[in-house]
């Protein structure tokens, strides 16, 4: 799995592609930060993970390798989204906060599916509905490299290089002024 600045880097870009777009740019600015939560919300294990070997807790450690199949499936996604949405409850755009979440974490499954090379390894998507039998992965990366993280840090780099030729850094700056 890539490690959170990949994931980061990944929402950014995805984040800058929609804000060229004039159209969707102004109607979605406020849940580019979402998308950014959502992205990085299904490693939430290894927040647990981390935790368990600080206090030395063989069962909590042993449950974080076992939630990793439940966060990283569709299902756990769509959980994920749900528990993040819920503490916006007075919101008017709740529908575009839950999608913005949920569009972040199906990207992390996406950029989750280049790793695993080796065969029998890889998400369990459509966990609990199947087994190991229906592990997933494009078997691309060894999971743990700094490769993708040279990759999206070329992309972002590449961003902002457009950026300063044209002038324009856009991202997350919000003009209330702007029609």
């Amino acid at each position: 799995m890539p490690d959170w600045l990949t994931h980061m880097g990944i929402a950014y870009v995805i984040i800058w592609g929609i804000s060229k777009v004039p159209k969707y740019d102004t109607r979605f600015r406020k849940y580019y930060w979402l998308l950014m939560i959502g992205m990085v919300a299904p490693d939430l294990d290894r927040i647990i993970r981390v935790v368990a070997q600080f206090l030395d807790f063989t069962t909590l450690l042993n449950l974080s390798y076992s939630l990793t199949y439940v966060t990283h499936s569709l299902l756990g996604v769509a959980l994920i989204s749900m528990f993040i949405t819920a503490f916006f409850p007075r919101e008017k755009g709740i529908k575009f906060i839950y999608l913005a979440v949920l569009f972040g974490g199906f990207g992390h499954l996406i950029a989750d599916l280049i790793f695993y090379p080796w065969v029998g390894m890889g998400q369990y998507l459509l966990f609990p509905l199947t087994g190991s039998e229906f592990a997933f992965s494009f078997h691309l990366v060894w999971p743990g490299g700094l490769i993708p993280l040279y990759i999206t840090a070329a992309f972002v780099l590449g961003t902002v290089i457009i950026d300063l030729i044209q002038r324009n850094f856009s991202v997350f700056s919000y003009n209330f002024g702007r029609k």
